[in-house]
């Protein structure tokens, strides 16, 4: 804190019995953080008279980032924290209880020698606050050398399952954002974005069970947004992440970020790669037919991923500030899956045929291009006005070799076929969005209007395999393209009752308009299907925060359009027995959410009630006699309750533990056709510790654990226990300018996605795991140099923290 800065607070402090005798006064109401969203706690907030600097009142935050102000007239704000530069707002009249706009304050340059050594966190950080939980990795050697689908797993409630469907609580429909901005993805193509995301780019992930008005409707089961970090500092900032993972396969990740801020322009960005194969090992038991089959498969993913992005900041004046980012993402390389099937006789257990199958995938690619321009500006106080438009390209696609052969137990060849598959996908996304914000009668309005359109085009030829090529099967080889379009519009009216009530109320109203058409090689399967649909999502929430208690009760109505692959209809062979096969008749899911969330201090606790209808969700059915088809449908309704518990402590100054409980009960009304119809429930629970030690010698240790108990799936699957643990040490040197780290993670290898299914005459049982016991090293260097001379701070408070 400077020499200016304790005056103001000393001269502040001499002044705030005169500022107490005042009446009539007004209620100003804030928020204060950093430039990452997180709140500040402590820091000294002042409101002076804006004729004569005198001081109106002085306070200072609680642990959440907020304050309570009283004043009249015209004033203005002045807050200040050590660390940080102060703020201080544009002069405004205090006539009637205000909520201001959030504080953002910025970290203060730090300059020795020219040399600033940027300093990280060492610890882990869990947070809850109105309803969303906030996850921040910092320094963890867990995090270091994984990608964005890797760090998902390991999020408190958050599972991911083998077919890499993310779930939040036991609840699926789960929308993952990027900075706020939809990726416009799901299933495969989603978990092939977030492989190619470096959890180095990630400073914080986002857990939202009801989101508001102002966010899209899309995602029944929550939103989760990850926040990448852009690592600004005053002057140059470089950090490297180097480093090496194995069990079964030797892997290798770089991260590279840098970044340099002047006065008005900033430039920064990101390159990240991960070389090497990882392994799953997964099949299917099967009772059909009055036969069992025994399908073990080995699976072999030898892509590599790349990606790299550059961001570009400009401060065109005190109000008008521009922003833009371009990047790409590819993963690309060959993989291998061979699965030997085993066909008995049901009833005396005797072998029938085994079936060995391959494919050989000697092409894939799953490449994203995308850039974004971003304006904002803020006039005066409470007023911001936004801009925004985004383009991305996806560009995937594979060729698959696969022979199946099946023999006779005494050796005679029963068929032996080569299959040959291509498949390509061409994906462009424009979306476009304004938001604003007022105050309007003591509170904000915020207002938004958003546009986005997808346009994929989708080739699959499939046939036998010969020389140089293939022969097409013209009633198997088919074009599907998908277009969608959606309008959006919202308002969201937030004010303060009191000084311990709150309420936010929004409506946000959604029209779709979607097109889709299929076409096969020989003309007979062509189809068409539009559909175009309207519909209102309203959202409310009201709070209560007095004495370090809060109370928020949220509601939110939601829904999750179908992913366009699910929407393809094109059949995709594990082997000749086993097939996936999209639906182009699904419909969307809707879902009414309410949630009651309590805290104080560190500990947190959320009721919620989830009712969906036209559940969509992927079945495994018979096809004839010998053969099973997954596919998704729409096959009913469900309902889920649930308690979460959070609770986090320092349990002594080098320990550092986070507990996060979560039970539920789900009721599947659901039914597959008019004869099969299935009424299920279920209990289950799950339980994530984070802990995070210091040890001699300045090492930090963290254990993190998971366990999901058995629990009920969508459809009338139920899922077995799954779970992991992880332990890592890390030790910072030259003033925390290399950090060494060494990390196992699902040390006793359980995390799993087993499940059973069935219906009369068919049973099945999948059974999974992934290469996720892993050892790995990193070491990360970071450096920073401070160019600008006219910023100091005292090195004397700085050693305080």
């Amino acid at each position: 804190m400077s020499t200016h800065d304790r005056f103001r607070l000393f001269a502040a402090a001499l002044t705030m019995p005169a500022a107490l005798l005042a009446d009539a006064q007004c209620r100003l109401s804030g928020l204060v953080t950093d430039t990452d969203g997180r709140p500040i706690d402590a820091a000294a907030v002042t409101v002076e008279n804006a004729a004569d600097s005198s001081v109106v009142w002085l306070g200072i935050t609680a642990a959440d980032g907020r304050f309570e102000a009283v004043a009249q007239g015209r004033v203005r704000v002045y807050v200040s924290c050590i660390g940080f530069a102060p703020h201080v707002s544009e002069p405004f009249v205090a006539e009637r209880d205000t909520v201001l706009p959030p504080v953002r304050l910025a970290i203060a340059g730090q300059r020795l020698d020219d040399v600033t050594v940027v300093g990280e966190r060492q610890t882990q950080e869990v947070e809850v606050a109105r309803g969303k939980m906030t996850w921040r990795p910092h320094g963890s050697a867990l995090a270091y050398g994984t990608s964005a689908l890797e760090m998902l797993k390991r999020l408190p409630g958050v599972s991911v399952d083998g077919n890499s469907r993310i779930s939040l609580g036991g609840e699926t429909g789960v929308e993952v954002t990027i900075d706020g901005k939809r990726s416009y993805v799901q299933g495969e193509e989603l978990a092939q974005l977030l492989r190619s995301i470096p959890s180095s780019s990630i400073e914080a992930v986002e857990v939202m069970r009801t989101p508001s008005a102002a966010h899209d409707a899309e995602g029944s089961g929550g939103v989760i947004n990850i926040v990448t970090g852009k690592h600004r500092r005053d002057g140059a900032y470089v950090s490297l992440n180097n480093g090496l993972s194995c069990w079964e396969n030797l892997r290798q990740n770089t991260e590279l970020a840098f970044s340099y801020s002047g006065r008005r322009l900033s430039i920064g960005g990101n390159y990240n790669h991960a070389f090497g194969h990882y392994a799953m090992d997964y099949g299917m038991r099967r009772s059909q037919g009055g036969k069992d089959y025994y399908s073990p498969t080995s699976d072999t993913d030898k892509r590599k991923t790349m990606a790299g992005n550059v961001d570009l900041d400009f401060r065109i004046n005190d109000i008008h500030s521009l922003s833009a980012r371009v990047e790409v993402n590819t993963l690309t390389g060959p993989g291998r899956t061979e699965t030997v099937t085993e066909v008995r006789n049901a009833s005396d257990n005797r072998l029938e045929s085994t079936l060995t199958a391959s494919n050989d995938y000697y092409m894939q690619r799953a490449n994203r291009y995308g850039g974004n321009l971003h304006w904002e500006a803020s006039p005066g106080e409470g007023m911001n006005y936004a801009a925004d438009i985004n383009y991305a390209r996806f560009d995937g696609g594979s060729g698959n070799l696969q022979p199946n052969k099946s023999v006779a137990p005494d050796g005679t060849v029963l068929s032996d076929e080569t299959y040959h598959s291509v498949n390509s996908r061409d994906i462009h996304i424009i979306a476009a969005a304004y938001d604003q914000s007022h105050h309007l009668l003591g509170g904000e309005l915020k207002s938004g209007l958003k546009w986005s359109w997808i346009d994929a085009r989708n080739r699959y030829r499939f046939g036998n395999a010969v020389s140089g090529g293939m022969v097409a099967d013209a009633g198997r080889s088919s074009d599907f393209d998908y277009v969608e379009r959606i309008g959006a519009a919202y308002l969201l009216y937030a004010r303060r009752l009191s000084d311990a009530w709150d309420i936010e109320v929004g409506l946000r109203g959604e029209i779709t308009l979607s097109d889709a058409k299929l076409h096969t090689l020989d003309g007979a399967g062509d189809e068409g299907l539009s559909r175009h649909y309207f519909d209102l999502f309203p959202t409310a929430s009201i709070n209560y925060n007095k004495g370090g208690h809060s109370l928020s009760l949220n509601y939110s109505n939601r829904l999750d359009r179908p992913a366009y692959q699910d929407l393809n209809p094109f059949e995709y062979l594990l082997d000749e027995l086993s097939y996936w096969q999209g639906n182009p008749f699904l419909m969307p899911q809707k879902t009414h959410k309410a949630a009651l969330t309590y805290q104080y201090g560190k500990f947190a606790a959320t009721a919620s009630y989830s009712f969906t209808r036209d559940v969509k969700t992927q079945i495994a059915d018979t096809l004839s006699t010998d053969k099973v088809v997954m596919t998704p449908r729409n096959i009913g309704k469900r309902q889920m309750a649930a308690l979460s518990l959070f609770y986090a402590s320092k349990v002594a100054n080098w320990w550092e533990v986070s507990v996060n409980l979560t039970g539920s009960y789900a009721r599947n009304d659901i039914a597959f056709d008019e004869a099969r119809h299935f009424s299920r429930d279920g209990f289950a629970g799950i339980v994530s510790v984070q802990n995070s030690l210091r040890l001699p010698w300045r090492i930090m240790m963290e254990v993190n654990g998971s366990y999901t108990t058995r629990r009920l799936g969508e459809a009338n699957d139920t899922f077995e226990p799954t779970g992991y643990v992880d332990v890592s040490l890390s030790r910072s040197f030259a003033d925390k300018r290399w950090t060494v780290g060494l990390a196992v993670t699902d040390i006793f290898w359980t995390s799993r996605w087993d499940n059973t299914s069935g219906f009369d005459g068919f049973k099945l049982y999948n059974w999974g795991k992934g290469e996720s016991r892993q050892i790995k090293l990193n070491v990360t260097c970071r450096l920073g140099i401070e160019k600008r001379k006219s910023r100091s701070i005292d090195f004397n408070e700085i050693d305080r923290l």
